[in-house]
């Protein structure tokens, strides 16, 4: 039941929606100003319709304080949304990007934020200085502080909060973030400015970045709109920048074959792990969830039905695949069955040596030598430094998905395959990361035609025949 209260000029209606799990009473409240003129009769009249207007929209959850700020309303959505239906890496990116966020337009109240404020907070994200982005370089030496002992890296890495490969990053001289350097020179009983060379970077945020400024807006912003704050999203008409133009990094097949060439010399361990990911096209975090009862060697599958993931504080971690369509069955390659049984003879040889000191507790494929999972940034330095040794073009671990990808694409394989394969949601996502491999491939499929060359336009008849002929 709706209560009416004189209030100044107006009058407050209160609705009331029971308690939430604290005992804590919920209201919702409107003001209603008569218009100049109406009567006592016309007054009392209008403000019971108003009070039941407003009673049935609470209860039926089509209202919401749109006067809320925009700041306060994204802390709702992380605790009472995020946080129950989000993954943690998700969840991670959304805090960090928030700050940011609620820096420019926290203050404004939902009801009063337009497109146009967020098309303001887009175009300086992309103005200089703004990346505010803060490197550090070690200049002590670092391995001596920590030890050289086998694992004395990883406990230092697990006392510190950080992944092993962020350590070791540093020991080599290599730039890490600001924030792992805080957390070394902490766990060191130092200074940051003692243990490293801090510099600052203010270049603009790449188009990348201020996407996925977007993507969280977007995403705080319509569930607004889900819960009866506001109406539409601000966020939908908002003009983004473009990353056309920016092709996935992938190897021709000519490097990719010189890679796997190269990779002979390596250490089995790592020589299995990239090659596979070349010959599967899976995602760095899927590659490192793969256990071997999700592989079928005699009918050369895998199935993905998890993900291996690393985050500061939480360490490395298991996660379900990205959608619903990632976790997907997968045909590989003779060539990527080979690998897995060569591979697998050598884990096999390990874990006999090692006994009870081997480390796997959930028969993961890729591992450490002593069987423990691997931290997904020690993949993505080691492939680094390879590439860098080995003269080959600038790639990442990332390419050799888009390389697997692209491969098929150029062999003509059909799109709705390669984006099944992948564990794309949408074909229409294949499409758009892989136009530069889908325009070649059209261009090679036209030069099919070409074979009729020496049958077509090779006689010329008259032009005033031509015309003749056209005239009848």
């Amino acid at each position: 039941m709706a209560t009416i209260q004189k209030q100044g000029k107006g009058y407050k209606i209160t609705v009331s929606q029971g308690y939430d799990y604290n005992g804590k009473r919920l209201r919702q409240y409107m003001t209603w100003i008569p218009t100049p003129g109406m009567s006592e009769r016309q007054i009392k009249k209008e403000l019971e319709k108003q009070a039941v207007l407003f009673e049935e929209k609470v209860l039926s959850g089509t209202t919401a304080n749109g006067k809320m700020r925009f700041a306060d309303f994204a802390e709702k959505y992380m605790s009472e949304y995020a946080r129950l239906y989000l993954k943690p890496k998700t969840i991670a990116t959304y805090t960090e990007n928030l700050r940011r966020i609620n820096q420019a337009i926290g203050h404004i109240r939902l009801c009063d934020l337009r497109t146009g404020h967020i098309n303001s907070f887009y175009q300086n994200l992309q103005e200089e200085g703004i990346r505010n982005r803060i490197t550090a370089v070690c200049k002590i030496d670092l391995q001596a502080k920590i030890g050289t002992k086998r694992g004395a890296v990883t406990a230092f890495a697990r006392t510190a909060g950080i992944s092993r490969s962020t350590v070791n990053q540093a020991i080599d001289g290599q730039p890490i973030n600001s924030k792992s350097a805080e957390a070394i020179a902490r766990t060191l009983g130092m200074k940051t400015k003692q243990v490293f060379t801090v510099t600052a970077h203010g270049e603009p945020l790449a188009p990348a970045s201020v996407i996925s400024y977007h993507r969280t807006l977007s995403s705080v912003l319509s569930r607004a709109v889900k819960w009866g704050y506001i109406q539409i999203n601000p966020a939908d008409a908002a003009e983004k920048p473009s990353l056309s133009g920016q092709e996935a990094a992938y190897l021709e097949e000519k490097d990719a074959r010189r890679l796997l060439e190269l990779l002979q010399s390596e250490p089995i361990r790592w020589r299995a792990l990239i090659t596979f990911d070349l010959l599967s096209g899976l995602r760095r975090g899927e590659l490192l969830g793969l256990r071997w009862q999700d592989v079928d060697l005699d009918e050369h599958t895998v199935t993905i039905r998890q993900t291996s993931n690393y985050l500061p504080g939480k360490g490395v971690y298991v996660s379900t695949p990205k959608t619903a369509t990632s976790a997907r069955p997968l045909l590989l390659s003779t060539a990527a069955i080979m690998m897995l049984l060569e591979y697998k003879a050598w884990q096999d040889n390990q874990r006999a040596l090692l006994g009870d000191a081997w480390e796997d507790q959930d028969g993961r494929v890729f591992t450490t030598d002593t069987g423990a999972p691997l931290f997904p940034d020690s993949v993505t330095q080691w492939f680094s430094d390879f590439i860098a040794r080995s003269d080959m073009p600038k790639v990442t671990v990332h390419s050799l998905r888009h390389t697997y990808a692209s491969l098929m694409i150029a062999d003509g394989v059909p799109l709705v395959v390669v984006s099944r394969q992948l564990g794309h949601a949408q074909a229409s996502t294949t499409a758009n990361i892989y136009a530069h491999a889908i325009a070649s491939a059209q261009a090679k499929a036209m030069q099919t035609f070409d074979r009729f060359n020496d049958l077509v336009g090779t006689k010329k008849q008259p032009l005033e025949g031509i015309k003749k002929a056209a005239g009848n």
